[in-house]
C-alpha cells in the first residue's frame, strides 16, 4: 500500500534544496475534510496488512485518527508511548495523560510501551536513526523505532495540512516540512507496515482542510491574531463529525497538550553529545516547502466543487 494515495504528496532533496510534490486530487469532488478522512480511513483499513495500532500520543491529530476508527466501528489498538529516564522515571506522563483519559473514557486497554529513552541516547540509536532518514527532529526517532518494533499495522495521524503566517509578508503559506516528512522515508526505507500520513493520506484530504471554512478564514487574513493553524484545525476535526473535541489556547500551556519532550530537553541526557548535535543538523537538513496559500487553493482545486 502506498505510504500516500497515488503518492500525490512526495518530498526530495534536504535543506535548502527540499521540496515537495503535491499532485491535485483526482476527483472533481471533494467532501468535508471529515468525510474525506472517513474515505482514506476505510481504504487505508480495506489494504493493511496486519491488526491496526494507533500510536496514540494523546494529542488532536492521534485523538482525531481514533475518533474516526470508533466511528467506522473499526477493530484497532492504541499503543501509548511511556518515555523514561534510566531510572524509570517517566518524562511524558504531562502529554500521554490525555491518551489515557480518552482510553478510559471509551473503555478501550491501551498498549503501553515503555522506552527507556535515555538509553536510546547513549546507545547511539537516536543519531543512527536520524542520520539515516535526514532527520533534524530530536522528537521523531523514539516514535518511528516505535513503529518499527510493533507487530501489526501502525497507523500514525501525524500533522494534517498545516497553514503558517509569515509576518515579514502577512501572507499564510502552505507549510511541508523536511523533519516531518522523515517519518515517510523511515516507513519507506525500512519496509514498515503502517500508514504514517493518515491525516494528509489523500488528495482529496489535503483539499477539503484547504477549503474548509474556518481555513479559508485563516488563510485569507480574518484572524489576524495567529500565527498557524494548529489552534484551528479542531474546528475542521469537529466540522461534519460532531466529535466536539478540544480547541488548543496555546496561551495557556498548562491547559494544553505539549509534545511531550519538555522535561527531556530539560534534562541531563539532553546535554548528551548525541542529542545536541541535533542543533548542527538543523543547519542542513531542516528543509521547509512553502506555497502561498491562494496559489495552493487555486492549483489543487482545478474546478473542484465543494
Amino acid at each position: 500500500m502506498e505510504l500516500t494515495k497515488d503518492n500525490y504528496l512526495s518530498g526530495s532533496g534536504s535543506g535548502d534544496t527540499w521540496h515537495v510534490k503535491i499532485d491535485p486530487p483526482k476527483n472533481p469532488i471533494v467532501g468535508s475534510y471529515f468525510k474525506e478522512t472517513v474515505k482514506s480511513t476505510e481504504y487505508v483499513y480495506a489494504n493493511k496488512t496486519g491488526k491496526i495500532h494507533v500510536l496514540f500520543s494523546g494529542g488532536l491529530d492521534s485523538e482525531f485518527v481514533a475518533r474516526v476508527l470508533l466511528h467506522l466501528k473499526m477493530d484497532f489498538e492504541i499503543v501509548i508511548i511511556n518515555l523514561q529516564d534510566s531510572q524509570g522515571k517517566q518524562y511524558n506522563n504531562h502529554d500521554t495523560s490525555y491518551a489515557f483519559d480518552f482510553c478510559k473514557q471509551y473503555s478501550i486497554k491501551p498498549i503501553v510501551y515503555d522506552l527507556n529513552f535515555d538509553n536510546f541516547v547513549t546507545s547511539g540509536k537516536l543519531l543512527e536513526i536520524a542520520n539515516s532518514i535526514e532527520c533534524c527532529a530530536v522528537e521523531m526517532p523514539a516514535t518511528v523505532h516505535v513503529a518499527s518494533q510493533i507487530d501489526g499495522f501502525t497507523l500514525m495521524g501525524n500533522d494534517p495540512p498545516y497553514l503558517r503566517h509569515d509576518m515579514k509578508s502577512d501572507r499564510w503559506y502552505l507549510e511541508e516540512l523536511q523533519c516531518i516528512h522523515s517519518t515517510l522515508r523511515f516507513y519507506d526505507r525500512n519496509k514498515i507496515s503502517g500508514c504514517p500520513f493518515l491525516l494528509s493520506y489523500s488528495a482529496e484530504q489535503m483539499l477539503s482542510f484547504l477549503l474548509d471554512p474556518a481555513i479559508v478564514k485563516l488563510g485569507n487574513n480574518l484572524l489576524p491574531w495567529k500565527g498557524g493553524s494548529n489552534s484551528t484545525k479542531s474546528y475542521v476535526f469537529n466540522n461534519g463529525s460532531g466529535f466536539d473535541m478540544r480547541v488548543y489556547n496555546f496561551s495557556q500551556h498548562a491547559t494544553s497538550k505539549l509534545s511531550g519532550y519538555e522535561l527531556i530537553h530539560k534534562s541531563k541526557i539532553s546535554q548528551h553529545p548525541d542529542f545536541m548535535i541535533f542543533k548542527e543538523l538543523k543547519k542542513k537538513w531542516n528543509g521547509e516547502y512553502l506555497e502561498y496559500y491562494p496559489d495552493a487553493v487555486a492549483r489543487l482545486s482545478n474546478n473542484t466543487i465543494y
